[in-house]
């Protein structure tokens, strides 16, 4: 067992919402074992002890829309399998220097880069993976040429670690591709049940999928103590799949007071993702995206700000995404900051800490800074509070994940 840890002075926002206040925190092992007032017999108590002073501690970030293994989405199987798994392994790396401790992978990756992270072959935050999206044909995830006769997408050159989205028609199609999910390690599925913006000839304001389809391949993952979460834009999408039972809306950009109603009185969570619309309005091409695709971007992210506010005042729990493709991912905390000018900084941080965790059906584990919780910690110098581009502008400077120090910056200058 590792000797207890003790993190002094520090000014913790535990994710609950709840004040801030100055606290000591001990960790064992891997746990939080108490939070308690400042005290010099604090001090001289056995263990590893770190001032915190000036500094502020937050729950590990988690972003709940992540895409690890969506490297390029026009030239990806041009990029050799060694570099695409050397780019992921990058990739998740970096989400720990910026004090991501989960990721939820929305489609992307094979579950062998979890079992690499769980057996400690490489390092990063916990993941969760969706598998496959699955896609009706002529859908957001259908990536084949329009006049071409192909059966299903393009590989995406190493599909046992990067995996193009599957897709699947009627009832019984749906249901298969669902099962092989699981089958492959899925935790929970992701569809598309509306149009999308990087795409071509499929609308967003548009619906995918009918209820039946979504029914089925939700009916599989109730079976599988597990959920569905759904690409839906615009209201058509959003309402067709909160009909056919998903618990989570992505993006859920464009809504009316009808549909958030609907959203309430089924339970629905929303992920919006705000930062994938602002990288692609100052650095589309590092994302590989046709330029044609972002006519509509400005609008589309005023409709965003406008439906988050709306949710917000409706008491729609919503959970943070930044949804982030390309060789570099490196711009997780904007979302947290992104929030922040929409509806303080406060609600943007639980948003990415015990909101994200009820999503994920973690939040027995993580996602709060709470006695008996894993000890996944965030450490910022100065106060994030006050100035939320800290999460924009800096790294944390002490990482915890599961009670052990991943990063520590703290004598950087």
């Amino acid at each position: 067992m590792n000797a207890e840890l003790w993190l002094h002075n520090g000014l913790v926002f535990d994710g609950t919402g709840a004040p801030a206040t100055t606290a000591d925190i001990m960790i064992s092992a891997d746990r939080i074992a108490a939070i308690v007032e400042p005290s010099a017999d604090n001090l001289r108590r056995p263990g590893r002890h770190l001032d915190l002073e000036g500094r502020t501690v937050l729950p590990g970030l988690i972003d709940a829309h992540a895409h690890i293994g969506i490297l390029n989405l026009q030239s990806q199987a041009g990029i050799a399998p060694a570099v695409q798994a050397a780019m992921i392994f990058r990739i998740l790396s970096a989400a720990l220097d910026q004090g991501f401790t989960t990721l939820r992978d929305l489609g992307g990756i094979d579950k062998g880069i979890v079992d690499a992270l769980e057996a400690g072959l490489v390092e990063g935050p916990r993941v969760l993976p969706s598998g496959q999206i699955i896609s009706q044909t002529a859908g957001h995830g259908d990536a084949r040429s329009r006049y071409g006769y192909e059966e299903g997408n393009p590989s995406t050159g190493v599909d046992t670690l990067t995996l193009p989205m599957r897709i699947a028609d009627g009832v019984d199609e749906v249901r298969r591709a669902a099962r092989d999910q699981y089958r492959r390690g899925a935790t929970q599925l992701k569809i598309f049940a509306s149009g999308g913006q990087l795409s071509e000839g499929d609308p967003i304001e548009c619906p995918q999928y009918s209820v039946e389809e979504i029914r089925a391949i939700v009916q599989v993952a109730e079976d599988r103590d597990s959920y569905v979460t759904a690409h839906a834009h615009t209201v058509r999408g959003i309402r067709r799949a909160i009909e056919g039972g998903v618990r989570c809306i992505e993006h859920a950009s464009v809504l009316d007071e009808d549909t958030i109603q609907l959203m309430k009185a089924e339970g629905v969570f929303a992920v919006p993702t705000l930062t994938v619309s602002e990288q692609l309005r100052v650095n589309a091409d590092a994302m590989g995206v046709k330029q044609e695709w972002l006519v509509s971007n400005d609008e589309l992210s005023a409709r965003a700000a406008e439906s988050i506010k709306r949710m917000d005042a409706a008491g729609i729990p919503m959970g943070s995404g930044a949804d982030l493709i390309g060789e570099h991912q490196d711009a997780r905390g904007w979302e947290v900051s992104l929030k922040a000018e929409i509806l303080g900084v406060e609600k943007a941080i639980v948003s990415a800490t015990l909101t994200n965790a009820r999503i994920l059906g973690i939040d027995d584990e993580t996602g709060s800074i709470e006695t008996g919780k894993l000890a996944e910690i965030a450490v910022f110098d100065g106060d994030p509070l006050r100035n939320h581009r800290v999460f924009r502008e800096q790294l944390p400077v002490l990482v915890l994940q599961r009670g052990e120090i991943v990063r520590d910056r703290r004598s950087e200058k």
